[in-house]
């Protein structure tokens, strides 16, 4: 690829790389009485420092940037991630030289290094790491240098594992895709004041693969090679301009039937000027002279001491098929989607149910994730708000699992998390709060599980064919598919629709027509098959979660919720969505008391009476406001007449939507309940 030439004109010569050499380094290239070297130049340490900057501007998590891309408008970042790898240094004589990366067990492996330029503050909170890295380490010969050269990206051979149980920086779940495209090598997010986002994620697209990390080879690699000249390491850097990666995008415009931005893609017309200004062909168009990166002026330091060697990794464990298996679901309803890389077996969803229900995945051994989600409470807890094994207090109220498997997002708050594998790692590794308690030993809970002979023979049986397959990745893939089968389907009311005249009693039957009336409007948020706000489900498009205000708080007037619940704003400092959180199913309502996020309502003749209102009033306290008037409460949150009978009436239809099978089927229950105390050895 050709270097910036804009960048080099004015500079100096090649210039020793010994400004950056520690003085350890430098006596292995002398006797240490003034002789000239005999041999070959020794190791020299370097830091190449890496900056971001917009427009010139520098990169920072909060700020606001005015006049970005064709239409010129304001852009506020809330990520920005690479992959570099392959990194060399020009020596005088036009060689290259491979530096030798630190093996620093954080954010370099091997030859790639992850380069973190957001600081998870403002906006950069939705998937980011307070911890940031500018620079790459390592040691190259001692002599003089004059260029950069480096490759954008991640090697295919490590490309395509499984993130889950990768080291780092290798292990995040924000820069992978699937097991065929494998990681974003470029990841920068942001959004314009309307709210809307606007991304540019770079990987390898059109992979061919079996979806368990087999993959043959990829049509579209992606990986950008970058050279630049005139790069002196001892005082420049290299810069990431981000306004010139969206000098050619239109943020207020997205292509019709594709994701907000560029992702990835080399027919979505979004890419065209992202992958033309990195240097990568697009639609089968040369790729031209990249203008993203350039020389800059640097940060001098002094590279620290080659750190302890972690060891070599060995190669990432890839899952086999299992035990077949067969869903047995209750009348109409789909099958739930299933990720290619988690796929069902009998002995997977068994071994699913053991861990589910073993105190010993809490780190102190007091609590199972069937603590917070009890069976006979339709997998809810019926608490105001749970409490962790530490005793520490979670800030919303545990919801039900009963057909978590069709809905397209998984808490009350967090638009990102999709998937019930990702959310058993919140539980079980979060810190804030802490609730299971393994955040930072992983490895522990993976030797624990691995003590016990029956779960390694559970483990043989479900991830057969694999080296090492007592992972924590494998563990939380089995909870996800024994979660996958907490399906409850086979309610009074349910019998009712498939023809059973005496399944619901008069008073339900009016209260059914009440709900899905256009007075109450109730299906806005409670419809279709889940009594829910979206289904997902196999072979239909996933939904977009819908998240609504409901007026339970205007904290001083202004519209305001209490912190931390202040909903899907944590996510996208948009006002508007104040208050927004995810309508939960009212399958088995009637056994999930208290209600809403924060368990601030105790019964479900309070909850309509709230509804009836339009919303809640608080009438002392810091949390006073009336909620009614919120000015970010959702629109038809308006309020309606409703006699003693009527309530009552829609009690009875609500009771009727509780599965009592559910709660006392044993496909779901404590394994362990046979011995002493109901609990795990």
């Amino acid at each position: 690829m050709r270097p910036d030439t804009r960048a080099i004109a004015g500079r100096r010569g090649p210039r020793s790389i010994a400004s950056l050499l520690l003085s350890a380094a430098l006596a292995a290239c002398s006797d240490g009485g003034g002789a000239a070297p005999t041999g070959p130049p020794g190791p020299a340490r370097v830091a190449l420092t890496f900056l971001a900057r917009v427009n010139g501007e520098p990169f920072a998590c909060g700020r606001t940037y005015p006049g970005l891309g064709v239409g010129a408008v304001d852009w506020e970042p809330s990520d920005l991630r690479v992959y570099v790898s392959n990194v060399r240094l020009v020596r005088e004589d036009g060689g290259e030289q491979p530096v030798e990366l630190d093996q620093d067990g954080a954010t370099q492996l091997e030859g790639i290094a992850l380069l973190d330029f957001e600081d998870a503050t403002a906006r950069c909170s939705l998937v980011g790491t307070p911890e940031t890295n500018v620079h790459v380490r390592g040691q190259v010969p001692a002599g003089n240098y004059d260029g950069v050269r480096f490759t954008v990206g991640v090697p295919f051979e490590r490309n395509h594992g499984d993130a889950s149980v990768a080291p780092p920086p290798l292990d995040s779940s924000a820069m992978f895709w699937t097991w065929n495209t494998g990681y974003r090598f470029l990841v920068l997010d942001g959004s314009i004041p309307s709210g809307a986002g606007y991304s540019v994620h770079v990987g390898s697209t059109r992979c061919q693969g079996d979806g368990r990390g087999n993959v043959s080879g990829c049509d579209q690699p992606n990986r950008a090679e970058f050279a630049l000249d005139g790069f002196d390491p001892a005082r420049d850097a290299v810069v990431l301009d981000v306004g010139v990666l969206l000098s050619e995008s239109d943020l207020a415009t997205n292509a019709a039937g594709t994701s907000a931005g560029c992702q990835g893609s080399p027919t979505d017309p979004d890419c065209e000027g992202p992958f033309a200004l990195l240097g990568l062909p697009f639609g089968g168009i040369a790729a031209p002279p990249q203008r993203v990166f350039r020389v800059g002026a640097g940060l001098a330091e002094a590279p620290p001491a080659t750190p302890a060697p972690t060891g070599t990794p060995g190669p990432t464990p890839t899952p086999g098929p299992g035990p077949a298996w067969t869903w047995n679901l209750p009348a109409g309803f789909p099958v739930p989607i299933v990720p290619a890389d988690n796929p069902m077996s009998e002995s997977k969803v068994e071994l699913g149910r053991r861990l589910f229900h073993d105190v010993r995945l809490s780190r102190n051994g007091t609590q199972s994730c069937a603590s917070c989600h009890r069976q006979e409470l339709a997998f809810s807890d019926g608490a105001t708000t749970s409490r962790g094994s530490t005793g520490e207090l979670t800030p919303r109220n545990s919801p039900s699992l009963a057909n978590a498997a069709y809905n397209p997002t998984l808490t009350w708050m967090n638009p990102l998390l999709e998937t019930l594998e990702e959310q058993a790692m919140v539980p079980l590794f979060g810190e804030t709060p802490v609730e299971l308690g393994f955040g930072g030993r992983e490895d522990e809970l993976a030797a624990r599980v691995a003590a016990d002979p029956v779960y390694r023979a559970m483990f043989d049986a479900a991830f057969p064919g694999e080296a090492e397959p007592v992972s924590v990745g494998n563990l939380v893939k089995a909870i996800g598919a024994f979660e996958r089968t907490l399906v409850s389907g086979n309610s009074p009311y349910d019998r009712w629709l498939a023809g059973d005249e005496e399944a619901l009693s008069a008073a339900a039957k009016r209260g059914k027509d009440l709900f899905f009336s256009e007075l109450l409007e109730c299906r806005h948020c409670h419809g279709g098959l889940n009594f829910a706000s979206a289904l997902a489900h196999d072979g239909s498009p996933r939904e977009k979660t819908p998240f609504e205000n409901n007026g339970l708080y205007d904290v001083g007037g202004t519209g305001a919720y209490p912190a931390p619940n202040v909903g899907l704003y944590e996510f996208t400092g948009d006002l508007r969505d104040m208050g927004r959180m995810k309508p939960p199913t009212l399958r088995n309502i009637a056994l999930t008391a208290p209600y809403m996020h924060d368990g601030s309502i105790a019964t479900l003749e309070e909850v309509i009476d709230h509804y009836a209102r339009g919303g809640r009033l608080v009438e002392s306290g810091p949390n006073a406001g009336d909620g009614a008037a919120s000015p970010y409460k959702s629109t038809f949150i308006t309020g309606f007449p409703l006699s003693a009978r009527a309530k009552s009436d829609l009690v009875e239809f609500l009771r009727s939507l509780t599965d009592a099978g559910f709660t006392t089927d044993p496909r779901f229950s404590d394994p362990f309940a046979a011995q002493a105390g109901g609990s795990a050895p």
